[in-house]
Formats: C-alpha cells, structure tokens, sequence
C-alpha cells in the first residue's frame, strides 16, 4: 500500500473549497482507493469520496476507545493557553506524545484493515503529519507527506519515503 498524509488544519475539514478541490485532484492523480479521516463525516475529503466512488472510513478513536487505551483524559485536558501582548488570549493544542502516538498507530491499523494495496489517503490535523510519518516508516509503509498550501493549487510534499 502506498500512504499519502495529508496534514491540514481541522478548521478547513468541514466546508472549505480549496482543501476539497486539492484532495480530488490528489485521489485521481494517485488512483486512491480509500481516505481515511481524522475528522468528522460530512468533511470534505468524505464528499469527495462519495461523488469519486471511493471507500471513505473515520479512522479516529471514540470516546470509548480512548477510555479503554486510558489517554481520553489527557486529550480532553491539552489546551495551552497563551496571552499576547494586547491582552488576547489564544488556545493551542499540545502534542501528547503518548497518547497522541496511540491514536495515530489505531489510525495506521484502522486504514490496513480496509486496505492493503494500492493508495490511501490520510487527512490529519497537521499536528500529527510527521508523526504519523514515521510510524509509518517503522511498518515500512510507501508513504509522503502533503501540506496543502491556502488557496493555492500546487502541494508541499515534505517527506517521500519508499
């Protein structure tokens, strides 16, 4: 299986045109067969998914996973809260190293069950694109990482690996 990660912002998921119409040229340049989606249905990459015919999955924990693997509390409670200079104040998500980790391994394990040839996509938080990378590398997946950039249609390939 060849991997494509594509590491976004989850503001951009839900609606934004630009994002759906880099991922659809993405599945047809590559002739993916699956997306896999750290995000909600609806998203962007789920309808275009649908109107491509291709196999779309949720790839992340529920809640009730989460509290199994006992990381859903140290999720719920990584905001990092930062004040800037006139006052405002800006919330940012921390990388939970561990626990962010096992999400990412159930992500690479949830896309092998439903595939194991051809390409797949990984639509992520771009939080999580290299690190996702290199678990991928340890399974000695094909893999390369995509930031698309904002309104424009050329891609920021980061890593290619083989």
């Amino acid at each position: 299986m060849n991997l494509i990660i594509i590491g976004t912002e989850h503001t951009l998921q839900g609606s934004d045109v630009c994002l759906k119409d880099f991922i659809a040229r993405i599945t047809e340049s590559e002739q993916a067969k699956l997306i896999g989606e750290e995000y909600a249905p609806n998203s962007v990459a789920h309808r275009v998914a649908d109107s491509k015919g291709i196999t779309w999955i949720g790839i992340d924990m529920n809640p009730e996973q989460r509290r199994k693997a006992g990381i859903d509390e140290k999720l719920i409670n990584r905001m990092q809260i930062r004040y800037e200079a006139d006052g405002t104040v800006v919330q940012r998500l921390r990388y939970a190293p561990k626990e962010d980790g096992i999400r990412e391994e159930f992500w690479l394990d949830r896309i092998a069950e439903e595939q194991t040839e051809g390409t797949a996509l990984l639509v992520c938080g771009a939080l999580h694109a290299r690190k996702v990378s290199e678990k991928a590398k340890q399974k000695g997946l094909s893999h390369q990482i995509v930031f698309p950039p904002r309104n424009s249609g050329i891609a920021v390939l980061g890593i290619n690996n083989t």
